[in-house]
């Protein structure tokens, strides 16, 4: 969740509402969680409300992620230099903040010193610190980092890792990406016995990571850099009208898949049937219409990955205060979600700015001089 458009990455704004889907996925994980406050999860106003929209955020965060990265590494040379400037960037995007929360979790919610009194957690730190789910989990997580949100960046830095070795094959990078996807999600899984498209699918690997890499939740990235390369293509739709008929449709489906509670987990052939089609839809419109986000949804997308990260505490950290301040009938209900969904924008937009526009941006800045020293010409890494 973690990649960002840069003001001088798309300075004419044609791409803005990609960072308005960001604000919006982001916004709907934060209301997945706390529809807690209004109902137990899967029952009840609060599941009928927001029961679907945990999955489709997430979904929506891999699709995205899929086409930023094309088309933020367009001008890719396949030099070792180039692959290694966008890995370091890739890291210090995520793992600083990442860090930084699983800490504060295990001194906050874990009460610090008894974590570790607790056999099994030191080696769960460990683990979400390397990006790996632990393997006492069920698809498609494979067990819960501290953040239990965290689950979803081992996906993310997977395929950054993917995707930033790809280009080290030139213009057979597509090739290279696409070979790797086959044998993972397609060959691999036919050898074990089925191909399938379901994201709760359990192949029972061995090893936990095997189970990561082989998940046909990793489709939606794929879906994401099809729709980066459609971008950069010459297809376009001319018909301004037929955008706009095309555009009202795939809205009108995600809508209805919503309301209808219709294919509502992970992976393309869930969620993705009606998110892949918006998002096309989208990427179309783009080069003909001039598509208006609103700013208080690209607001968002700016402090997504702080607010996707640091929402459980601030829901967990909250409720509990009010509970021990004698204010536990205030503790649920449609006031506390309000309450904990702002507050959560608020600690997000302190934590993206002295996290991710502060701890990252030093550390990168710092890696990335150490690779300048070592080569005398670094070639712009998007």
């Amino acid at each position: 969740m973690p990649e960002q458009f840069e003001q001088t990455q798309m300075p004419n704004q044609k791409l803005a509402f990609i960072q308005a889907l960001r604000g919006v996925a982001a916004l709907m994980v934060v209301l997945y969680h706390g529809s807690r406050f209004i109902s137990p999860y899967g029952m009840g106003m609060g599941d009928v409300l927001f029961g679907p929209a945990g999955m489709m955020g997430v979904a929506l965060f891999f699709i995205v992620s899929g086409f930023i990265m094309v088309h933020t590494t367009t001008h890719s040379d396949g030099s070792t230099a180039y692959v290694l400037g966008f890995l370091i960037k890739r890291f210090c995007r995520v793992w600083p903040v990442y860090a930084v929360a699983s800490l504060t979790f295990v001194g906050v919610v874990w009460h610090g010193r008894h974590f570790f009194q607790i056999p099994g957690h030191l080696r769960q730190l460990l683990y979400t610190l390397l990006f790996m789910p632990t393997g006492n989990g069920t698809p498609p997580d494979f067990g819960f980092p501290i953040p239990s949100v965290g689950w979803s960046l081992n996906y993310e830095m997977y395929f950054y890792a993917v995707f930033g070795l790809s280009m080290l094959f030139g213009r057979g990078r597509w090739i290279a990406l696409s070979v790797w996807l086959s044998v993972t999600l397609l060959l691999i899984p036919c050898l074990h016995g089925q191909i399938t498209f379901d994201a709760f699918t359990d192949y029972r690997f061995s090893h936990a990571y095997c189970q990561l890499l082989t998940s046909p939740i990793i489709w939606q990235f794929a879906a994401g850099v099809i729709l980066g390369l459609v971008y950069r293509s010459r297809i376009e739709i001319r018909n301004r009208s037929t955008l706009k008929l095309l555009l009202f449709t795939a809205v009108s489906f995600v809508l209805w898949q919503y309301m209808a509670r219709f294919q509502m987990g992970h992976g393309i052939t869930q969620w993705g049937l009606s998110l892949i089609p918006l998002m096309l839809a989208l990427v179309l419109a783009s080069k003909r219409l001039q598509l208006a986000a609103p700013n208080a949804l690209t607001y968002l997308g700016d402090i997504s990955f702080s607010l996707y990260l640091w929402h459980p505490l601030v829901q967990e950290v909250l409720s509990d205060l009010f509970v021990k301040m004698g204010y536990g009938n205030l503790s649920y209900g449609y006031s506390f979600l309000v309450l904990t969904t702002v507050v959560a924008i608020v600690v997000a937009n302190v934590a993206h700015s002295l996290l991710e526009r502060g701890l990252s941006e030093h550390l990168k800045n710092w890696l990335m001089r150490g690779l300048c020293a070592r080569k005398a010409v670094l070639p712009k890494v998007a």
